[in-house]
């Protein structure tokens, strides 16, 4: 029969003699740094420094986290700030379509009439059942002539008479697909060529630093200033020294049921 024995525990003397020693260590310590400070400064350089080293090289593991979320941080307000813009734009852009329709509808209330030699006309046909960006309005003959300026409102130009018959004629706009139409930028006075690109669009290609911003309005040289486009959007990600300025008639011209045409 196996006999089991009760493990003796450590006589408490041996945890005093260790709370002792340590005691004794600071003391010794605290009378070396007394008497010999420069001497306990180097002591306890060298045994920090191969801790201090050791935990350098350990790189923080929350530091390339941190970097991530900054970064994703500030791609999300500009992202916001993009959107805060564009959904202004848009709202200046249903402002208005609104104010152009109700200036219409008065207009067509009042009839047909010459005001500052501009001829008050309907759209008989345009795109799809039109050439691209072109328009047949229901005046011809000596009422028109081919180069009369064509608008959709007092202050804003689309394009130019470019054939006339009898009873119509065909308006073809200024941002037909690779038409150059010369302009003015408002804001600065500058003079630019801008190149149709269709649908009411327009493109210029100008270096980085040119002063051309998001809503800057381009108008028609003359006295008039009339506007022909307004900046939509700026596009700066080319890697060349290039940015891509994308100009926009302003209003939905391809609903519109009237035009004015001046006549030269």
């Amino acid at each position: 029969m196996k006999m089991s024995y009760l493990l003796k525990s450590k006589p408490k003397h041996e945890y005093r003699a260790k709370i002792l020693s340590v005691i004794i260590l600071f003391i010794s310590l605290y009378i070396l740094q007394f008497l010999f400070p420069s001497f306990t400064k180097n002591i306890i350089y060298s045994v920090s420094r191969p801790v201090w080293a050791v935990e350098n090289k350990i790189p923080n593991p929350f530091s390339k986290f941190v970097g991530f979320f900054k970064s994703q941080n500030n791609l999300i307000n500009q992202n916001l700030s993009l959107e805060d813009e564009l959904s202004s734009l848009k709202l200046k852009e249903i402002d208005y379509d609104l104010l152009y329709k109700e200036n219409q509808d008065l207009k067509n209330e009042l009839g047909r009439g010459k005001s500052n030699n501009r001829i008050l006309s309907r759209v008989i046909s345009g795109p799809p059942n039109s050439p691209y960006d072109t328009f047949i309005i229901d005046i011809g003959g000596s009422d028109v002539s081919v180069g009369d300026k064509v608008y959709i409102s007092d202050n804003v130009i689309v394009g130019v008479i470019q054939n006339v018959t009898f009873k119509n004629s065909l308006v073809e706009l200024f941002s037909t697909g690779g038409k150059k139409t010369q302009s003015i930028l408002s804001r600065t006075g500058a003079s630019y060529i801008l190149i149709g690109r269709g649908g009411s669009n327009f493109e210029l290609v100008v270096p980085k630093d040119t002063d051309v911003i998001w809503g800057d309005v381009f108008v028609y040289p003359g006295l008039s200033s009339s506007v022909i486009g307004i900046v939509s959007y700026v596009d700066t990600t080319s890697q060349s020294s290039f940015k891509t300025v994308y100009i926009k008639i302003p209003g939905n011209i391809f609903s519109s049921k009237n035009f004015f045409v001046e006549n030269q």
